[in-house]
């Protein structure tokens, strides 16, 4: 990972050339123009961002992409640079989580009313694979039961939850680059303290809980607004890890957790945010190491 910070920082050329390269793999693109855009600014940011949306807009004029999915892939890097700079300027990822998600909140519902014919047209698109996959795997609705089809909140909220979520991990890679190369362990440090105001924590688990009681469209702007929270749970396990002296299998635990029990280690991630919030366990585990030692 550092060979390729280190390639990306040589020159415009080479920050260009894993831009594009790098739409193949997962973060690679968003992530080389957040580190340009941390370290050299929006201008530089939006250079890279040109070469990274190249591939999908060379499809879309080809024909091989839906307008609606080839705009959300452009603005999804535009949010990097937008992201990227509000964490240069503030040095803060609490503002910088919450610019992201209101950002990709307005973006969202811009889609909504100013694409209407595509939202519903991928809507259509997306319940017929529904369709087609049930009716390959031979499943049959119950007696009564109305099959799941996917509605413009669903959809809306999805798309909203994942340009969010790009967004954060990718220019969490993107500061952890930096730090390698200018900064040696201090996004470690950054991270481990990174700890919701109670402010931003009760606002957050407010929206979640109201968006719980909506219907089940809206589950997935519910998971937005528990986002922040999550993050900082992840920070406060990773930063107990390392208080407590425990090994790294801990983390690579919870992670596996996480994609395979995903709502049960994601919900305990968002208790362990909310009461970081309340009552600052970091420094009970500071204090706690202290009395043993």
């Amino acid at each position: 990972m550092r060979a390729l910070a280190e390639f990306i920082m040589r020159g415009r050329a080479q920050a260009c050339g894993v831009a594009l390269l790098g739409t193949f793999f997962p973060f690679v693109s968003p992530a080389t123009i957040g580190l340009v855009t941390l370290r050299k600014g929006s201008t530089e940011g939006l250079v890279i961002l040109l070469w990274a949306a190249l591939p999908s807009i060379v499809s879309y004029y080809f024909g091989q992409g839906s307008g609606l999915l080839t705009l959300v892939s452009v603005v999804s890097l535009l949010m990097m640079v937008v992201s990227a700079n509000v964490l240069r300027v503030t040095s803060s990822w609490q503002a910088t989580m919450l610019a992201t998600m209101l950002l990709a909140i307005a973006v969202t519902l811009g889609f909504g009313l100013l694409l209407s014919a595509e939202v519903d047209l991928l809507i259509a698109k997306v319940s017929e694979i529904f369709a087609e996959i049930a009716a390959s795997q031979g499943q049959q609705q119950a007696e009564g039961q109305e099959p799941v089809v996917p509605t413009r909140p669903l959809v809306l909220g999805l798309v909203a939850l994942m340009l969010s979520i790009s967004a954060i991990v990718s220019l969490l890679l993107s500061r952890w680059w930096q730090a390698m190369l200018y900064n040696p362990g201090g996004f470690g440090e950054e991270f481990h303290n990174l700890r919701l105001d109670i402010r931003v924590a009760g606002g957050s688990l407010l929206a979640f809980t109201l968006l719980l009681y909506l219907p089940g469209d809206f589950r997935f702007w519910a998971e937005l607004m528990a986002l922040p929270l999550l993050i900082s749970g992840l920070s406060l396990v990773h930063y107990g890890v390392k208080a407590l002296s425990q090994g790294r299998q801990w983390l690579v635990f919870m992670y596996v957790g996480l994609v395979v029990s995903g709502p049960v280690i994601g919900g305990l991630l968002v208790g362990l945010g909310i009461a970081d919030s309340i009552l600052n366990l970091r420094l009970r585990l500071t204090a706690n190491k202290d009395r043993d030692q």
